[in-house]
């Protein structure tokens, strides 16, 4: 609490008298206030100060006609003042030190601003700050003046100012029974400045007051604060007057207390101090050391123009000795070198607090001109008056040729750059026109890939499914017509082997078109990316589940997979995501003879989710393990070692580039113990911890339901309808947009498989329509399309052609599921 400043405690409401009011004013102001004293003040100055004890001692020694007199004859001066970042233990011990019982607090211009009393003190330093004081008897203040009630109140007034005291007990048998104090003087002189014939009994406060002297100190002052009171008369057990304890004798009870502390703060304020001025020395002579060696002249002056300081290098400059310069007249050798007082002046005129003076000005030194570069600036103090100025000058004539010397070189190069630019120029027109030419280019290629992918695709589509449905429809109908009849069981199966091959490779001109499509739409930017938040065992066992079959064929290969119970999530397109292992794991049955391919799911650190696929085929040789994820390049080995493989070479460049889109990175290593291992990983997405598999979509019950096939070439469309009427569905068709739209207004179907490119109202258009008729906007619509161009954002699953059987059913049957 006594580390406080004044300011923060201290109410600035201040009760001030002119010097030249008379007595009676200040009286009256005392009385009406309650108040212990009176600041003076001239133009808000403190000049002196009024207290109860000045109006005692006046009323004692100048009569009765004090009163009329100026404020000036009563106060006491000069007034003892503290500033307003005075802290409270240091006003205590002013005080303390002093014996005063008021303190003037003023601000940095003089002005009063407060007054702390005895009374603020007590409450300001806390009254647990009394618990080192025990008793009453400790502190009070043992020899107190008594009197009979039947004196005069002039002759009580005598006694307590000839006496220096604050108040006068009244006793009967040593016990009291009345007291006047200085208050009550200052009261009665208000009311009348003569004081009369009035006895002691007219006047005494009674009944007193009184303190018991084994008391706590603290319960004494609480009795004051509580009554207003400033003194306490202190008894026995009989009620016989001891002594009297005063705010002045608990003030000075503390003195221990915060006489250490402030102390110990003034010893802290010392050593601050060494240490400042220590820095001061040490900052000092870097300072100098450092002026001296500056390579920059500097001469500073005072406000009178007087040369103060002059460092080597401009004793250097101007070729004279410091001690010829030092305290001569600025101005004088200003004349003395032929140098016009009046250029002085503008110059110096110039100067402010925040701007300086540049100019040049030269100096003939050793035998031949020099050219400098000087600025003026001025120095203020703390209220930002000037105080001086200051010149520094350097040696600016080898910097100066230079700049001719580079304003020539620019010059010339200006002139060859315009000629370079003329050429540049002329280049950068035939580079645009080249760029012109090649984004026509580009702009064809994309739409002949576009053009081809539909005119291959829907075709394929075609060749693709009757392939799968005649080889369907030949094993279920046909092939138990031939019963025992050895030769046409024969031909029946080289047929099924026929159709086999004709689906495979289908299905491998199928993947060699969606790997150019694929690598195309990812270098331009055209590729889709369907992202969320997938589980990585989720996207492992799905693409698992779609290559059993080639590995069903390949008894001699194990396909295994780890799985760690809780999953890395990542944020990623899960079609995508296949894509890779789909690839990853046909090279692998592919260059595997025997033995197993294992996919393994990890999670090295929080951030990383990482997947590796091993097997233990002939492996790769270090050399290849960057090179085999460029396009076009392949390992040129089957697994035995002597056929070229097959393939375009891009399965693992589109993995690449993919893995490079969601910020992952994907490689290949040698496997623990034979073949390699591919691996890849992808940051996972934060604050996710656990992951829980979504469930298959299972196939509902259905009610032979309804799906509409809209598609105009015939043969994609019979294709579907046939397909699908096998799979159990009931099927309508439609040829274009428009009949679309009426079929389903009449059927309500189910589903809806939508080509795109048609004639009249293509997909697209027919897509919106059935969006906005609330009979039908809630129909699923999946688009089947050979075209590589973003589907509608309003359609409810995309397949590419040529198509998949399989993917088309779980297709269709995923959006006959009911809503989660």
């Amino acid at each position: 609490m006594g580390d406080r400043l004044l300011a923060e405690i201290i109410t600035p409401d201040v009760i001030a008298i002119s010097p030249d009011a008379p007595a009676r004013e200040g009286l009256e102001i005392m009385r009406r206030h309650g108040i212990s004293c009176l600041v003076v003040t001239d133009a808000g100055r403190p000049v002196g100060i009024v207290t109860e004890r000045n109006v005692l001692w006046a009323a004692a020694h100048r009569g009765g006609d004090f009163a009329d007199r100026p404020v000036r004859d009563l106060m006491s001066s000069p007034v003892v003042t503290v500033g307003e970042d005075t802290v409270l233990v240091e006003a205590y011990h002013l005080l303390s030190q002093k014996r005063l019982r008021h303190l003037v607090m003023v601000d940095a211009a003089g002005q009063v601003k407060g007054v702390l009393t005895q009374s603020d003190l007590v409450q300001r330093l806390g009254y647990d700050s009394l618990s080192e004081i025990k008793r009453v008897s400790e502190i009070m203040t043992r020899e107190v003046v008594t009197a009979g009630g039947n004196i005069t109140v002039r002759e009580a007034v005598g006694r307590m100012a000839d006496r220096s005291i604050s108040c006068l007990i009244v006793a009967r048998d040593g016990r009291p029974a009345g007291i006047i104090t200085e208050r009550d003087v200052v009261r009665l002189l208000a009311e009348s400045p003569h004081l009369g014939r009035l006895k002691l009994y007219d006047i005494m406060s009674c009944p007193v007051v009184c303190v018991e002297a084994d008391r706590p100190v603290f319960e004494a002052a609480l009795v004051m604060r509580k009554r207003r009171m400033r003194r306490l008369v202190v008894v026995d057990d009989d009620r016989r007057v001891m002594g009297l304890v005063t705010q002045s004798d608990i003030v000075r009870g503390l003195e221990s207390k915060y006489v250490r502390t402030l102390k110990s703060a003034l010893e802290e304020k010392d050593a601050a101090l060494r240490v400042v001025g220590k820095s001061l020395v040490e900052k000092t002579m870097f300072l100098d050391n450092l002026l001296r060696c500056a390579e920059m002249g500097i001469v500073a002056v005072d406000e009178c123009w007087r040369i103060t300081y002059v460092n080597p290098a401009a004793e250097a400059i101007f070729d004279v000795r410091a001690e010829a310069l030092a305290g001569r007249d600025l101005r004088e050798l200003h004349v003395q070198m032929g140098v016009e007082l009046s250029r002085l002046g503008r110059g110096l005129e110039a100067v402010s607090a925040h701007n300086g003076y540049d100019f040049v000005f030269r100096f003939e030194g050793g035998g031949q001109p020099r050219r400098y570069a000087a600025r003026v600036s001025g120095i203020y103090d703390k209220e930002g008056m000037p105080t001086g100025y200051v010149l520094m000058a350097r040696d600016d004539t080898d910097r100066r040729r230079a700049e001719e010397a580079l304003e020539g070189l620019t010059r010339n190069l200006e002139n060859l750059v315009v000629e370079r630019t003329s050429d540049l120029a002329h280049k950068a027109r035939e580079l645009e026109e080249a760029n012109e030419r090649l984004r026509g280019m580009d702009e064809i290629k994309s739409a002949f890939l576009s053009s081809v992918s539909h005119e291959l695709r829907t075709p394929l589509t075609s060749l693709l499914g009757f392939a799968k449905l005649i080889a369907r429809d030949f094993t279920r109908h046909f092939s138990p017509l031939a019963g025992d009849d050895a030769q046409l069981s024969k031909r029946g199966a080289r047929i099924e082997d026929n159709l086999r091959v004709l689906s495979h490779e289908g299905e491998r001109l199928a993947r060699l078109l969606n790997d150019f499509l694929d690598l195309s739409r990812i270098e331009s930017g055209r590729m889709q990316w369907r992202d969320r938040e997938i589980c990585l065992n989720d996207v492992v066992a799905s693409a698992v589940a779609a290559v059993a079959g080639i590995y069903a064929t390949r008894p001699e290969v194990d396909l295994e997979t780890r799985l760690p119970e809780i999953s890395p999530i990542v944020l990623a397109d899960p079609d995508r995501l296949e894509q890779v292992l789909l690839n990853l794991l046909g090279n692998a049955a592919k260059f595997t003879a025997v033995g197993g391919v294992t996919v393994v799911v990890s999670q090295p650190s929080p951030e990383i989710g990482r997947v590796t696929v091993v097997d233990t085929g002939p492996g790769i040789a270090p050399a290849d393990r960057e090179l085999i994820f460029d396009k076009f390049r392949q390992v040129r080995l089957d697994p035995e070692g002597s056929a070229p493989s097959k393939g375009t070479g891009l399965g693992l460049a589109i993995c690449r580039e993919i893995m490079h889109h969601y910020g992952g990175r994907i490689w290949v290593e040698p496997a623990p113990a034979r073949g390699a291992a591919f691996v890849f990983e992808l940051p996972t997405v934060a604050g996710q911890t656990a992951c829980q598999s979504s469930p298959l979509p299972r196939p509902r019950d259905r009610d032979r339901p309804l799906v509409l096939v809209v598609d105009d070439d015939p043969a994609v469309s019979s294709f579907l309808i046939q397909f699908l009427e096998g799979e159990g569905y009931r099927v309508a068709a439609a040829h274009d947009g428009a009949s679309a739209l009426a079929a389903a207004q009449k059927l309500r179907p189910h589903v809806i498989t939508m080509d795109m490119a048609m004639p009249g109202m293509d997909g697209r258009a027919a897509i919106e329509a059935l969006r906005r008729d609330p009979l039908l906007s809630h129909i699923p619509i999946l688009v089947i399309t050979g075209y590589d161009v973003p589907a509608p954002g309003s359609a409810d699953a995309v397949l590419q052609k040529p198509l998949d059987p399989a993917h088309l059913l779980a297709a269709i049957e995923g959006l006959l599921l009911p809503p989660v």
